[in-house]
């Protein structure tokens, strides 16, 4: 990538930075709305455990679904999309004409505005995240081992990327459709079931849990969450990458062919 370009990149990446930094109360307001779910959670989990505490469900102890269930809601906010709405703007009025015109990547302006804006949510989070296994550790008997946190970096940028993708695809249906914003967020709501984010996979059986762990959903907030509390056997350490890097290359290829034909649909449009 030549510097000119690096630093294009650069300023979407900026924009991103300086959005998160303007509309901060949104993003705490949206970390607050993970305590409604995790109340709930956990009364659901104290009623079934209740006669059986040493018992596993679904696979887990309760200290584990606890850890489990307070480490999925802050994933799954801090993953959280939203520029679809721009993405869905732009094509909508016609406003994508004037990034057309500009001698940088729409999909790289978007990409690196997101990453952007996800680095200033970043370091909040780990705050979060840190104080969550600290109490989890004191009061459920949650054990962490810091080699874990290695693992769910990769696993974190894995999920990041994965959920720009699943997105921007999502988005680019507004070439089509003329009013989508109640489509992201019925499509929202099935991809954060099919990913953990909601309840772990082993709720819909070991024959479910095997057909949605070779979709790319699960490694959007599920695999983040294993891989911090250890919960993935080594052995499928290498395969779970694997997957997800197909499911990256696939949605990166899909992304492009639907943008393909998206452009050439709002060329004629616009003629």
């Amino acid at each position: 990538m030549r510097i000119s370009s690096i630093a294009k990149y650069g300023k979407s990446f900026q924009t991103g930075l300086k959005a998160a930094l303007e509309y901060r109360l949104n993003f705490f307001i949206s970390f607050a709305g993970a305590i409604a779910p995790i109340v709930i959670q956990t009364a659901l989990w104290l009623v079934l455990y209740d006669d059986s505490p040493g018992r596993e469900h679904f696979g887990f102890t309760f200290p584990q679904m606890m850890a489990y269930t307070v480490l999925a809601q802050l994933i799954s906010r801090l993953v959280r999309t939203g520029f679809e709405y721009e993405l869905n703007q732009d094509i909508r009025t016609g406003s994508l004409d004037r990034y057309l015109a500009k001698p940088i990547s729409y999909f790289g302006f978007r990409l690196f505005s997101f990453m952007g804006d996800k680095i200033v949510q970043l370091l909040f989070s780990l705050i979060l995240l840190a104080i969550a296994i600290l109490s989890l550790a004191a009061f459920a008997g949650f054990v962490f081992v810091p080699v874990s946190a290695i693992y769910f970096a990769f696993g974190l940028f894995i999920a990041f990327l994965l959920n720009f993708l699943l997105f921007w695809c999502v988005g680019l249906a507004g070439f089509w459709l003329t009013e989508i914003g109640f489509l992201f967020e019925a499509i929202r709501i099935v991809i954060i079931a099919a990913s953990g984010g909601i309840f772990p996979l082993s709720v819909f059986g070991s024959a479910g849990e095997r057909v949605l762990s070779l979709l790319p959903f699960r490694y959007t907030i599920q695999f983040p969450v294993e891989l911090l509390t250890g919960r993935l056997p080594r052995e499928l350490l290498l395969p779970s990458f694997l997957i997800s890097a197909f499911w990256i290359a696939a949605l990166t290829v899909l992304s492009r062919a639907l943008w393909k034909a998206g452009l050439r649909r709002f060329a004629a449009v616009g003629s």
